[in-house]
């Protein structure tokens, strides 16, 4: 894992990269034309970091009761990731379609631009410049199609844009790490629910 020092502080890069494509994704689908994205974005994130840095304590139970503060800069790690995504898979599958009538609608198209984004911000944080370029590509591609696309995304697209992207991920990047296995893991929990609702998501 690659980390940045930000004053006395060392960063994983990843945690910048999240947080810079959360923010980005949001943006580029407000110049896409469309509305600002409900709550269910930002708590969704915010549910998986409590998640995962709480689980922590779960899984390093006597380390945390010696040195409470070592919560501070500790986290739960693989396991505490595999059960944040548990409990987020809960929150897209049965809370947030119930509470947010445009979740639906906007979840396939907030996934993939979150996560084409956070690849591309990444390889520029660990100087990966040519990653970054090639992985852009299904950035571009993505967003040339919900610009000239009526529809939204659908599961058949999801699924084929999802393929493009790890590919790519394959040739310049690690397949089997935790978060290419966590955007495979959400983008099914995606699919399923653009599969809830037809073949197309319409707008």
């Amino acid at each position: 894992m690659n980390y940045l020092q930000v004053g006395n502080l060392t960063v994983p890069a990843t945690w910048i990269a999240v947080l810079a494509a959360l923010i980005l994704a949001n943006i580029l689908n407000r110049l896409l034309g469309h509305k600002k994205v409900s709550d269910w974005y930002g708590n969704s994130f915010f549910l998986y970091f409590v998640i995962w840095k709480l689980s922590y304590i779960l899984f390093n139970i006597e380390m945390f009761i010696n040195v409470p503060r070592s919560i501070i800069y500790f986290n739960g790690g693989v396991n505490g990731q595999l059960l944040a995504l548990i409990f987020l898979s809960f929150y897209l599958l049965f809370i947030a379609p119930n509470k947010y009538p445009s979740f639906h609608i906007e979840s396939p198209r907030i996934f993939l631009l979150f996560y084409f984004s956070y690849e591309v911000i990444l390889n520029i944080i660990v100087k990966d410049y040519l990653g970054s370029l090639i992985l852009s590509l299904p950035l571009i591609t993505l967003l040339f199609i919900l610009k000239n696309r009526k529809k939204l995304v659908s599961s058949q697209l999801l699924i084929l844009l999802m393929l493009l992207e790890i590919l790519f991920i394959s040739l310049f990047g690690t397949l089997l790490s935790i978060e290419t296995l966590s955007f495979i893991w959400i983008g099914i929990i995606i699919f399923i629910i653009s599969r809830k609702q037809g073949d197309q998501l319409l707008e």
